[in-house]
């Protein structure tokens, strides 16, 4: 069967974007996804000239073809990057996306800063697991929570993180399907009145999850496929099954919902509704409330001791 030729070139197409009714080469679509990345850094407005930024690192494809595109980006615009790798603890899993991230920061000449659960609250995720049942809720907080430490301590004024499309699509629903429209408020882009809080940004928010991996396959970024032991626990995994059906049958479901979800954000900014961020009464971190969710379940943990 003969392929599908490049809607841009003519060229043998490579990967079908059925969302754009496109078919791309390899070259046509690694411009197409590098110029993705920088349309949307431009316009979010997301890197500022000589910022320093904190970059999320796992090892995975997200994170490292994130690293790979911001430090060519910097070589066009005058910025800092740091590396921030959480390790949660897990064992035979952390240690080779570690391996990973090393590789890839070094190759890139970008400093890497490891911190981990057992120093940063006490415990690793496995000794967690021993206490309680659900990894996902834990490790989310306390990864938030330890990256934003960690890039403050950085001096950083960004924390850029891998989510892609899938993911932005996901916690859009699952912020729906629990009742939770306040993380949302706070998703895109949160705005503190000290320097508590080091805002996020999503370069990637609008690159599919399988893009990403074409991509890094095709400009030959080593990666590791591995997913965390822990991952089949977490309503996302429910969430993201039926995103991805829905997504078979609908192209562009999720770019849709995407888009969808910008336009109430900027709606929202619009009408001059910004959600307030507090100070932790006990640690003295960022917080929608008196005491943060990772003090309470540090708290949690040590009573079960």
């Amino acid at each position: 069967m003969k392929k599908p030729a490049c809607s841009a070139c003519g060229k043998p197409a490579v990967i079908n974007l059925a969302y754009a009714a496109r078919h791309l080469c390899a070259g046509c679509f690694v411009k197409y996804f590098e110029k993705r990345f920088l349309d949307t850094v431009r316009e979010f407005r997301m890197i500022k000239p000589r910022e320093r930024v904190a970059v999320g690192v796992s090892g995975g494809k997200d994170s490292m073809v994130l690293l790979h595109l911001l430090a060519k980006l910097r070589k066009r615009l005058p910025f800092e990057i740091v590396a921030i790798t959480i390790d949660e603890g897990i064992a035979g899993y952390r240690s080779r996306t570690l391996a990973v991230a090393k590789r890839e920061c070094k190759k890139l000449k970008v400093p890497l800063r490891v911190l981990s659960f057992r120093k940063g609250v006490g415990f690793s995720l496995d000794e967690i697991m021993k206490k309680e049942g659900s990894a996902c809720s834990w490790c989310g907080v306390f990864r938030r929570y330890l990256l934003n430490k960690g890039a403050r301590k950085e001096r950083a004024s960004k924390i850029a993180i891998g989510h892609n499309l899938d993911d932005v699509a996901q916690t859009v629903l699952m912020n729906i399907m629990r009742n939770e429209p306040a993380r949302l408020a706070r998703f895109l882009e949160p705005i503190s009145e000290d320097d508590a809080f080091v805002p996020r940004i999503r370069p990637l928010m609008r690159a599919p999850e399988k893009e990403i991996a074409a991509y890094a396959m095709l400009k030959g970024i080593r990666i590791t496929y591995s997913e965390c032991p822990y991952a089949y626990q977490s309503f996302r995994q429910h969430v993201k099954g039926q995103l991805n059906e829905t997504e078979e049958k609908y192209p562009g479901t999720k770019i849709r919902i995407l888009n969808s979800f910008i336009w109430m954000e900027k709606l929202m900014e619009k009408e001059g509704e910004k959600s307030e961020i507090l100070k932790c009464s006990g640690c003295g971190e960022p917080s929608s409330r008196g005491l943060c969710m990772a003090c309470k379940m540090i708290e949690r943990l040590g009573a079960r001791q």
